[in-house]
């Protein structure tokens, strides 16, 4: 499904040169949940990012379901990871102007689905995390836990075969981080979305498919 070859990313300035990631050669198989553990700064979130076509490898490259995705145009990745890319974030990046509902919604309207299949697919994911009877509340009326929900709502309601979270339960309380990682594991389980995540939680990543660790940008395991 997701295929690293030879992969190095590389931050230069005008007098500094940081190596992110450096020889990374790692297979992720269809409906996987696969787990990526390591130190901050080891470049676990600099992985997510090239996996998930947010950020280009210096050299090296990412293909998805056997497609190449160097030499790719700006236009072309954003459709390509449009549509078969979903990300959860620790943060959320939910929007505070705009409500539950409309949160869900906006990435289908960049994909230019009409209005009326952009609400029923919102209420359709909405229903999945548990959170139909909050689709008009905003995002500063809810707890983490169903902020995390609106956030893995919005990503699976284009139906992405991917989904990559950035310590999606880091922001959590134990109790709202065991309801979020029960909800990932449904989604891969019942529905085999390929889930890889980010996480320090040792715990967590015992219960996923595979865990691969990193150290100072290489794969250690």
């Amino acid at each position: 499904m997701i295929k690293l070859t030879n992969l190095q990313k590389i931050y230069r300035t005008r007098e500094i040169e940081t190596v992110a990631l450096e020889n990374v050669n790692l297979e992720v198989r269809r409906g996987e949940f696969l787990s990526v553990m390591g130190p901050s700064g080891c470049g676990k979130s600099t992985l997510l990012n090239l996996m998930g076509l947010l950020d280009l490898p210096t050299s090296g490259t990412v293909e998805i379901d056997g497609v190449n995705t160097a030499g790719m145009r700006d236009k072309e990745l954003a459709a390509f990871r449009n549509r078969r890319l979903g990300f959860v974030f620790q943060s959320f990046h939910l929007i505070s102007s705009l409500n539950v509902l409309d949160n869900v919604e906006l990435p289908l309207l960049y994909r230019k689905v009409s209005a009326s299949e952009r609400r029923k697919r919102a209420e359709a994911v909405l229903e999945q995390v548990g959170l139909s009877h909050r689709a008009r509340h905003f995002p500063t009326q809810l707890s983490g836990g169903q902020c995390q929900r609106v956030a893995i709502a919005r990503a699976i309601a284009g139906d992405p075969e991917i989904l990559l979270a950035d310590e999606p339960t880091g922001n959590l309380d134990s109790k709202m981080g065991i309801e979020i990682m029960e909800l990932l594991h449904r989604l891969n389980r019942e529905e085999g979305r390929t889930i890889v995540m980010v996480t320090h939680n040792e715990a967590q990543a015992r219960q996923t498919s595979r865990v691969v660790r990193f150290f100072d940008g290489r794969q250690v395991q």
